[in-house]
């Protein structure tokens, strides 16, 4: 099925009762993630589309070395909680910072409450019990979003073995449903989470998506280029892409072996990967000992400010996500941001992929296939006219769901929330 045509099953927030609406200028809202601000991408996308239409918009967040308590950042109020890294920590570690993190940010809120009266508090998982913090503004009448970024059942399917995985996993269902429940709406960030929540018992009148598309004030049209179209050569190599987490579920060892394969008929190539993460230290000696001294770069990760620039010096976008339950159904934020760029992408054939963009716009490749992926790079290596037509196609696709309409369909919920809060 088209992209175009799965992802237009997308709810939406319905609109607000009949009565006196809200003005926007009126409206205050709180947001509630355990991750940095504003470091956390969706997070900031959300929060400066409502901010811009006139919100009096607040993050409680953790903590990144060197920030403040608190600031004010795009016209958004940023209240930070002394607790740093949090997530990619050993499970039993994670869930611990998080039980603490929820305390401490059910104080952060019921204080700022007092003083700010919010309407709406949006609570952005992991995890979903982090809905509970928003307990007293619940209490005083505000309406709860709880954002689903990440479905818990699946991902910690995915990340606990053995006996672990047995008890973790029907609990991570018990604790999405009790949250789910406590939310007056539930938000998430496309059509295969939301299939997840649905079978799961989700009404579907107090579910929508928000795609976490690429925000043009972090992709200024100045930036987006056209791909390049010419031979590649020693002098002016084809760049392959990625970047962001680099885990062992993100794939990139089977990029690494792809293109160490694809060199023996595509010798022109480079492989640029900007990110952190555990997987990080094995990918190097990967590279190395494929002979790819050189030729695979690695680049530290950044503000979410520096991926435009990145991009503009790839030539071509690789997501080889594994297909392991849980990333089957990640709509990985950098396809949008790659598409709006113009530059042509290879990924895996996951649902996900496949509920945006169609067979034409993208390259898709067994995803346990090193070989899949090897000829996919050899092909547009050696066809300069596909990467055009990929690029065009994925733009078409693309269209339908650019921030612009996102952010309209957010700063909706916010009001249709609003309106109906105490």
């Amino acid at each position: 099925m088209a992209g175009a045509q799965r992802l237009g099953k997308m709810t939406t927030a319905q609109p607000a009762p009949q009565g006196e609406k809200r003005s926007m200028s009126s409206v205050r809202v709180c947001a509630i993630t355990c991750d940095g601000y504003p470091q956390d991408p969706l997070v900031r996308r959300t929060a400066e589309a409502a901010a811009g239409a006139g919100v009096d918009y607040h993050v409680i967040c953790s903590t990144k070395k060197g920030q403040s308590k608190y600031e004010r950042f795009n016209g958004v109020h940023i209240h930070r909680i002394p607790l740093s890294r949090i997530s990619a920590r050993p499970l039993g570690t994670t869930l611990a910072l998080w039980s603490v993190f929820v305390i401490a940010a059910f104080l952060k809120i019921a204080r700022l409450h007092l003083k700010t009266r919010f309407d709406v508090v949006h609570v952005h998982n992991l995890p979903d019990f982090l809905a509970f913090a928003a307990l007293v503004p619940k209490l005083c009448g505000a309406r709860v979003i709880l954002h689903v970024q990440d479905v818990a059942p699946e991902l910690m399917g995915v990340k606990a073995k053995g006996l672990l995985r047995r008890i973790v996993v029907p609990l991570a269902k018990l604790q999405e449903r009790i949250s789910t429940g406590f939310a007056d709406h539930v938000l998430t960030v496309g059509w295969p989470f939301e299939e997840c929540l649905l079978k799961r018992g989700v009404p579907r009148q107090k579910l929508s998506s928000v795609l976490n598309s690429a925000d043009p004030n972090l992709f200024p049209v100045e930036k987006r280029s056209q791909p390049f179209l010419g031979e590649a050569t020693a002098e002016r190599p084809l760049v392959l892409m990625y970047y962001g987490t680099c885990c062992r579920r993100q794939g990139l060892d089977t990029a690494i072996r792809a293109m160490a394969k694809a060199r023996e008929t595509a010798p022109h190539l480079r492989l640029h990967i900007k990110g952190n993460g555990d997987h990080l230290s094995y990918l190097k000696e990967l590279a190395q000992s494929l002979g790819l001294a050189g030729r695979v770069a690695f680049y530290p990760g950044g503000p979410i400010d520096e991926v435009a620039d990145f991009i503009a010096q790839g030539d071509i976008s690789i997501i080889p996500y594994r297909a392991d339950g849980f990333m089957d159904l990640v709509l990985p934020t950098k396809a949008y941001e790659c598409a709006l760029m113009r530059r042509p992408m290879i990924a895996s054939d996951t649902v996900a992929m496949r509920s945006m963009f169609r067979a034409t716009s993208v390259v898709l490749c067994d995803p346990a296939s090193v070989d899949s992926f090897a000829l996919a790079i050899a092909e547009l290596y050696h066809s300069p006219e596909k990467r055009e037509r990929l690029v065009a196609s994925a733009e078409q696709d693309y269209a339908n769901y650019r921030w612009e309409l996102m952010a309209g369909r957010y700063t909706r919920l916010i009001e249709t929330l609003a309106t109906q809060s105490a």
